[in-house]
């Protein structure tokens, strides 16, 4: 997918997480000035769990909206059209057909596809053999399938930290309510430790809320990623064995007589 389609995307993720949890001030200045506490109740559960959670919820919230970027960009990014255009597969087929080989290779080598990339590095190294091939194409799979899945760490880091911090607002939160309790003596009001205690509550909701599809779409992509890998080196093996024909190796009796003659001949022949 195109650089600019994919800012988009990020784009339109954020701005719908921002729209989720704006405040509603319209249905709150409806309310009738007397009427505080119906306005209050027309808040919506979302803005109250940014105005109740304090800083802790800002983090949350941020690291909300990189989660939702990142899985919106991963979802277009592992997907078989992206990894093995179907475009670059006909084409490389067609060249390698008309037994035009270098112009296969020039295709492959300016595309930046997962198997443009493991498939150019089997034919780079197709001189020095079938076997030889196929292990820089082994190891180019192995190298960017090795990015692939970095990337989705952030998501198990995400999945992580979300419940430590919601755990670190749930403790603060309580410490709030405690103090209200020592320091109104023995008739706290009420509101105040609601406060408290509403913070502890909905730090770690968010925390775990923010946890649950981190870690699902953690699995659900490097399940997609193993997938990916195991297609492309499918098809960059079929494509590579059209390539073999194209390629001029040494034959191994020519070299072996060459190098009888040289160990006979001595060096100063």
């Amino acid at each position: 997918m195109p650089t600019s389609c994919r800012r988009w995307v990020i784009l339109a993720a954020i701005w719908a997480v921002l729209l989720a949890t704006w405040p509603p001030t319209a249905r709150a200045q409806e309310a009738p000035a007397a009427g505080v506490a119906k306005a209050d109740a027309q808040e919506s559960i979302l803005h109250l769990m940014v105005r109740s959670s304090g800083k802790l919820g800002l983090i949350l919230l941020l690291m909300l909206f990189y989660l939702v970027a990142l899985i919106a960009w991963m979802s277009f990014e592992y997907r078989r059209s992206v990894a093995a255009p179907p475009v670059l597969v006909r084409e490389v087929n067609e060249m390698v057909a008309a037994k035009q080989y270098t112009e296969a290779y020039q295709k492959l080598a300016a595309d930046g596809s997962f198997l443009a990339r493991v498939l150019a590095a089997g034919v780079r190294k197709l001189p020095s053999g079938l076997a030889s091939a196929q292990r820089a194409m082994e190891l180019a799979n192995d190298d960017a399938t090795m990015a692939m899945e970095h990337r989705t760490t952030y998501l198990a880091t995400i999945g992580t930290l979300g419940p430590m911090i919601g755990l670190v607002g749930t403790v603060y939160g309580m410490i709030e309510s405690f103090r209200v309790i020592a320091t109104a003596g023995g008739s706290p009001q009420a509101s105040q430790l609601a406060a408290g205690i509403s913070m502890a509550l909905f730090a770690t909701l968010e925390g775990i809320g923010l946890s649950i599809p981190a870690i699902y779409f953690y699995a659900v992509f490097r399940n997609r990623i193993a997938r990916l890998s195991l297609e492309v080196a499918m098809a960059a093996e079929t494509l590579l064995e059209g390539f073999a024909p194209g390629i001029r190796t040494p034959h191994p009796l020519a070299t072996a007589a060459v190098t009888g003659q040289r160990s006979i001949g001595g060096p100063n022949t």
